[in-house]
C-alpha cells in the first residue's frame, strides 16, 4: 500500500551480505520463497538457519533495484561464491 502503482519501487542501491550456504536477504537456495512473484515483501517461518521466522524482500523487489551490491568475506563462503 505504501508503493502505489503496478511497478515495484526502485531502490537506488541495496547492500546485501551472503551467507555460507549462499543465501542473501533471507532467500535460501531451494526455498519456495524464491518463486514468489506477487509480493514485494514476504515472510518465512521455516528458515533453515536461525532464527526460523524472518521477513524479507522478494526477488521482484530486489531485481528492480538500480544497483545491488553483494558482500561476501571469509573462507567459509568461497565454495558457494565459486
Amino acid at each position: 500500500q505504501a508503493f502505489p502503482g503496478q511497478a515495484p519501487p526502485r531502490f537506488d542501491a541495496l547492500l546485501l551480505g551472503v551467507g555460507p550456504d549462499g543465501h542473501t536477504a533471507s532467500l535460501f537456495p531451494g526455498h519456495a520463497l524464491l518463486q514468489e512473484q506477487d509480493s514485494l515483501v514476504s515472510f518465512l517461518e521455516d528458515s533453515p538457519k536461525p532464527p526460523p521466522q524472518r521477513v524479507t524482500m522478494t526477488l521482484p523487489l530486489l531485481n528492480a533495484a538500480q544497483s545491488l551490491l553483494l558482500v561476501a568475506t571469509g573462507a567459509s563462503k568461497a565454495p558457494v561464491i565459486k
